[in-house]
């Protein structure tokens, strides 16, 4: 998916998902640890000691749940959210019959 309408409101998204009680969407956002490093390296920044968090996998279910509570939103009528939103509720459904994890990831 895209996913630029949802990027760039994110943190509406996230202010509706906390007064709702549900997870926010940007605490699904997890990377390999290995290409993050290359690419902080690549930017100039001094990775040092510290390394990057493992990556995570988050239920299909918590994802739902948060994507649903949004599309009744208000935010969610901002230009592409809601598109943004059905298509990501399409994915995590396929992701919950097969019962897979997922994470959002940013495209370096």
């Amino acid at each position: 998916m895209d996913g630029k309408s949802i990027s760039e409101h994110m943190e509406s998204l996230d202010d509706a998902a906390r007064q709702l009680g549900v997870r926010p969407l940007s605490e699904f956002f997890s990377a390999d640890p290995a290409q993050l490093a290359e690419f902080m390296e690549g930017e100039g920044i001094e990775v040092g000691d510290t390394a990057p968090p493992a990556l995570q996998q988050f239920t299909a279910q918590d994802g739902l749940a948060t994507v649903r509570a949004l599309a009744s939103q208000a935010v969610a009528q901002a230009d592409g959210v809601a598109q943004d939103l059905r298509e990501c509720e399409r994915i995590l459904s396929a992701a919950a019959r097969h019962e897979v994890g997922w994470h959002f990831e940013v495209d370096f």
